[in-house]
């Protein structure tokens, strides 16, 4: 409300001072029409919100654009608060600085949206007095209709104690008391029935075993039985461990010759470990050359069969080279001096050139 009296208080000062301003060159203006305001009659106290308003809206904005109202430094005018003295008087003091330099600032139209701002403003300002009257209304009515019905609660007779209501539904249950002290114990009750048997428990330790007995009386001879034959354990089969061996063998790769094996060794050193010499020499056609081996032996014996298997390496004298050797063999021994024998070999030489040789070959061993 301090706003809207203070922009009327300037609208009115403007309309006064500057509708006839003078200067160098004088300025007709256009008498000021008397302002009836306009009042309306109010029935209901309506809810004033602090919302900006139409009200001398040109005229306002008219008077900011000329610095008298430059508003905070934030850029705000906050028309709903309101004013101080020194706001009032910061704008007085601008529209007197401006007057006397600035006398024909506003033309014609300028001075008309003045004046209809200042007409504006007093019909506003007859609007809020009627607000303002009619809330002082209510506010008597009400006041007087609190009086009235505080008589009336004074005058109530005291009422006597009437007829019990009918008992209500029972209420929900409350909260579980605190545990009361432990009674005394009660006396034993009778025992009740036997319950079944449990599951039979584990066997137990076998006891120490007692005194032996008497000696019984000796019972009659029997009848004399036929004479049996004599046991003879069987005779295990003689074996020596010393050998040579002689055999004839072709060659099964890229050479087409034939060549003899001669071996001398031993197949139980130590147990059933044993070692042997060979030798492989050229009978005819084409063949890996003649060279000597060495290789250590293990033998696995079943009645008189004998598995070989063998492990070693050797020197062919006519490539200069040396080379590895694998053995797998099987001796039959007809009688005790004399097993046949066949046997696979695979050698694998050292030179470089990654040649393999493999032969099968089938002879005679004498033992002793």
């Amino acid at each position: 409300m301090k706003k809207t009296l203070l922009s009327t208080s300037l609208l009115m000062a403007l309309g006064t001072a500057l509708a006839g301003g003078s200067g160098s060159a004088p300025t007709t203006t256009t008498p000021l029409t008397p302002v009836t305001p306009q009042v309306t009659p109010v029935t209901q106290v309506p809810v004033v919100a602090c919302t900006p308003g139409t009200w001398a809206q040109a005229a306002i904005e008219l008077v900011t654009q000329r610095g008298l109202f430059i508003g905070y430094p934030d850029g705000q005018f906050d028309w709903c608060q309101a004013a101080t003295r020194q706001e009032v008087a910061q704008v007085l003091a601008r529209l007197i600085a401006q007057l006397p330099a600035n006398q024909t600032t506003f033309n014609p139209a300028e001075l008309q949206t003045l004046r209809q701002g200042l007409q504006e403003a007093l019909t506003g300002l007859e609007q809020l007095r009627a607000q303002v009257a009619a809330q002082n209304t209510a506010i008597e009515e009400l006041r007087a209709q609190i009086a009235e019905l505080q008589a009336a609660i004074a005058n109530l007779p005291a009422g006597g104690t009437g007829a019990a209501g009918a008992t209500g539904p029972q209420g929900p249950a409350g909260p579980q008391g605190p545990q009361g002290e432990t009674g005394a114990t009660g006396a034993q009750g009778p025992a009740g029935p036997q319950g079944p048997a449990g599951p039979a428990g584990a066997v137990g330790a076998a006891g120490p075993q007692g005194p032996a007995g008497e000696t019984g009386a000796t019972g009659p001879q029997g009848e004399r039985g036929e004479p049996g034959v004599s046991y003879v354990p069987p005779v295990e089969a003689l074996r020596y461990g010393n050998y040579i061996g002689v055999s004839y063998y072709n060659i099964l790769q890229q050479n087409v010759g034939s060549m003899v094996r001669v071996m001398v060794g031993n197949d139980a050193l130590i147990g059933s470990l044993g070692l042997r010499v060979t030798g492989d020499f050229r009978v005819r056609g084409e063949t890996p050359g003649n060279s000597i081996s060495a290789l250590a032996t293990y033998r696995g014996t079943f009645n008189r069969a004998d598995g070989i298997l063998g492990a070693g390496g050797g020197y062919n004298l006519e490539r200069g080279s040396t080379f590895g050797e694998l053995l797998v063999g099987v001796d039959y021994r007809i009688i005790d001096r004399v097993a046949l024998f066949g046997e696979a070999r695979q050698q694998f030489y050292f030179d470089g050139s990654n040649t393999t040789n493999s032969s099968i070959a089938a002879g005679v061993k004498f033992r002793f």
